[in-house]
């Protein structure tokens, strides 16, 4: 697995964690759902490049 691919997967964790925690605060929710997508935002684009170089 390559490093990068490593942090994204920890990203996505941390956001589902912030997103899962039962705080009421919206702003904790939001921060959740940003980096979850900003993770699989980072992962698509990686696949993306690792196909075209193929």
């Amino acid at each position: 697995m390559d490093k990068q691919y490593a942090v994204a997967v920890i990203l996505i964790i941390l956001g589902l964690g912030l997103n899962q925690s039962g705080s009421s605060n919206p702003f904790y929710s939001g921060l959740g759902i940003g980096i979850i997508a900003m993770g699989t935002f980072w992962v698509l684009i990686r696949l993306i490049k690792e196909l075209k170089k193929k």
